[in-house]
């Protein structure tokens, strides 16, 4: 059967009957859209109201399944049950439509929920090829498939980028930061490595965390490099004339040193990382043919002090944290300019001794 033939057939044995879709619909108490859609082949009318569909159109119930039928002879239970499993198979499929549907949709919202939750970050021993020594790496948990290239970690995780970037900052806090070149940079001061760069990129399945690390604290190393660029060489002594005596000359002589790098008695010497402290000593001899003479010259300690230093720009700048010993009115901070790797002194404390002083 069709439902074509069967709304072609309600619509003729209507029209004979010389009403419109809305009188039907009142005696069949349905709306005239419930006909308009029999008639067209829509749908088809509740098993119910077969008998008074044919009451209204003066048919049998017979004539209206036969409109679409080829078995005109059969026993309307009979057609009446192949419609009835017709209507059952069709709420079966959508039965098994919704409960895919339902499935669907949770399995959507487990993804969802899961790929949200925050199951924060482990501490996991991951070997650093660089240096060839194992370093303590946060890692979000969870991760997988985690690659060492070089200097760089990657690592997958099924959640989503938010989450893992959350979790990642959280590590990140526990790490000491260092800024240089107007970025801030992270540094493990208990492993001696330091995080220049991380990334997080998201993927449809999962997302992809990179951290780039560099052995010992990342700006420390570039201040050294810039300090070692501008005052020629590091933890060494900067001197007056290149610390040169001219014996020719007869009478007092000025001695000054600058040693960066200083290492005093409560440090060890052995230290790798460069600490910028400072010792400036002067000291002023009377009589420099004793010292030719290598006889004990008459001297003065003019200054022996400790402090740290900085360089901005083309300046250096000498802070005075404890002062051993003085004989002349010590600047709490003195300020040398750099050029070709000379210290040139300003404002000139020791002029009454020596008019101009450079270190080399």
């Amino acid at each position: 059967m069709t439902n074509n033939r069967i709304g072609e057939f309600i619509a003729k044995k209507r029209k004979e009957k010389g009403l419109t879709q809305q009188e039907l619909g009142d005696k069949l108490f349905v709306t005239d859209k419930a006909v308009s859609k029999w008639e067209r082949g829509l749908s088809f009318p509740d098993i119910t109201l077969l008998k008074k569909i044919a009451q209204v159109l003066d048919v049998e119930v017979d004539d209206i399944l036969a409109g679409e039928s080829k078995f005109k002879n059969k026993n309307i239970e009979i057609r009446i049950k192949e419609i009835q499993n017709q209507i059952d198979e069709n709420n079966k499929k959508k039965r098994f439509k919704l409960v895919i549907g339902i499935i669907v949709l949770f399995v959507i919202l487990v993804i969802i929920t899961f790929k949200n939750i925050s199951f924060g970050y482990s501490i996991k021993n991951i070997h650093y090829n660089h240096t060839n020594r194992n370093i303590k790496l946060g890692i979000p948990k969870g991760s997988f498939l985690i690659k060492n290239n070089d200097r760089s970690y990657s690592m997958r995780n099924l959640r989503s980028a938010n989450i893992i970037e959350n979790e990642t900052k959280r590590y990140l806090k526990t790490l000491k930061y260092s800024s240089c070149n107007d970025t801030i940079y992270y540094y493990d001061d208990n492993n001696h490595f330091s995080i220049i760069n991380y990334r997080i990129k998201d993927n449809i399945l999962f997302s992809t965390l990179s951290y780039e690390i560099v052995e010992e604290d990342y700006c420390l190393i570039k201040k050294i490099e810039e300090y070692q660029n501008k005052l020629g060489f590091i933890k060494g002594f900067h001197t007056l004339n290149g610390g040169k005596i001219d014996f020719n000359k007869i009478g007092e002589h000025l001695e000054v040193s600058f040693q960066d790098g200083y290492v005093d008695d409560s440090e060890d010497p052995t230290l790798e990382i460069y600490n910028f402290k400072a010792e400036m000593k002067v000291i002023y001899y009377k009589n420099i043919e004793k010292i030719k003479e290598e006889k004990n010259p008459e001297m003065i300690v003019l200054e022996d002090s400790i402090g740290r230093f900085e360089i901005k720009d083309d300046k250096l700048f000498f802070y005075r944290e404890k002062i051993i010993e003085a004989n002349v009115k010590l600047p709490e901070v003195s300020v040398f300019k750099l050029e070709n790797h000379k210290m040139y002194l300003l404002e000139n404390y020791l002029s009454d001794y020596e008019k101009e002083i450079i270190l080399k």
